[in-house]
């Protein structure tokens, strides 16, 4: 893993490509109709497989009825006829450790249907050649809105020449917490701080990012993955980018999830008959509708911390302070619980 302190910005941007994960919670669906959901990774550090069903009764309120487990048996497959069996519950198992160039297929056993993948061969993963920050006011915006002054986040790197290869890009965004508590006083309301010190927020992508090498094959790619606002705090922003070589038909599933989100504002707004499965199918059912999807990649990271202090053409970041007051008992404190949204694990990386 690479770490890239940038201290000066740009204004020019380069080389833009056309625009990461798939969904598995679904809203919106047509009459409560129920899908089985068979969403799988395979990388060469982990597998993870999750079978469910999807949400039943949804209200316009926004309420709906969580169905019951399905009872469910997984297993993965190689070429060489090797089984590795999974928890269906989405476990990380980290015994796991895909090959590339090794071929895998998923078998799955859920209420009693038997369902199975494409055989999917890892590619391998070209490294993040760099990450890079570029200043771009995006002037049709309104000037207080805070992305107005932003900046555009790009990856580069240097395509495998001779092959047909798809990546996907991921973020994952680190700040430190202060706040783990709020409470009332008077119709007051002040913030707790957080205990331990070191609790750091976890803000994830919840983009689709893609892209193939058609008509770039072995040169230099630059694929813009993000656009942050030029604010503090934080003085220094962490962003740890995630570089994925999927495989065609997850490619070109989540690609047309990428231009439908173009279009309808962010992955959950898709309608679910536009998100079916695209390389599982029921073995005595083909015609049965699921969700999810099979996705075998091997990937590679990278981290760049932005120092947004700096000044640039001019323009310093607009100070965005947390103006609502702390507890007014100094001793009074919130305990850092570890979370999807919260962690006590220091980032890789990390600079005080």
């Amino acid at each position: 893993m690479r770490t890239a302190t940038l201290l000066l910005l740009f204004t020019a941007l380069c080389l833009i490509g056309p625009q990461c994960q798939y969904p598995t919670k679904e809203t919106g669906l047509p009459n409560a109709e129920q899908f089985l959901i068979i969403d799988a990774e395979l990388t060469p550090d982990y597998g993870k497989v999750k079978v469910s069903y999807s949400i039943t009764g949804l209200s316009p309120q926004g309420g709906y009825t969580l169905p019951p487990e399905p009872v469910a048996s997984v297993y993965v497959e190689n070429s060489q006829g090797q089984r590795h069996f999974f928890d269906p519950g989405g476990a990380v198992d980290n015994s796991f450790q895909g090959q590339i160039g090794e071929t895998y297929q998923l078998f799955v056993e859920a209420d009693g249907q038997f369902y199975a993948s494409d055989k999917e061969t890892m590619r391998a993963c070209p490294v993040i050649d760099s990450l890079a920050a570029f200043f771009n006011p995006e002037v049709f915006r309104n000037p207080d809105d805070d992305l107005y002054y932003g900046l555009d986040i790009y990856a580069f790197l240097t395509d495998t020449p001779g092959s047909e290869d798809f990546y996907q890009w991921d973020w994952t965004h680190n700040r430190r917490t202060e706040q783990c508590g709020e409470e009332s006083i008077n119709n007051i309301s002040y913030r707790i701080p957080c205990t331990p010190y070191d609790c750091w927020g976890i803000y994830r992508n919840t983009q689709v990012i893609t892209q193939s090498d058609k008509l770039r094959d072995g040169v230099a790619i630059a694929k813009k993955v993000t656009r942050i606002p030029f604010v503090t705090p934080p003085n220094r922003y962490y962003l740890k980018v995630e570089q994925r070589a999927v495989t065609a038909s997850v490619h070109d599933y989540l690609k047309s999830q990428e231009v439908q989100n173009q279009n309808t504002g962010s992955i959950f707004d898709i309608p679910a008959q536009t998100r079916f499965n695209p390389n599982v199918r029921n073995t005595n059912n083909p015609s049965e509708k699921i969700l999810g999807a099979f996705n075998v990649f091997s990937y590679q990271k990278s981290i760049i911390i932005i120092d947004m202090t700096k000044e640039i053409n001019g323009i310093r970041a607009k100070p965005k302070p947390n103006v609502k007051p702390w507890h007014p008992d100094p001793l009074r404190q919130a305990p850092c619980i570890e979370s999807a949204t919260r962690t006590l694990i220091r980032p890789d990386g990390w600079i005080d």
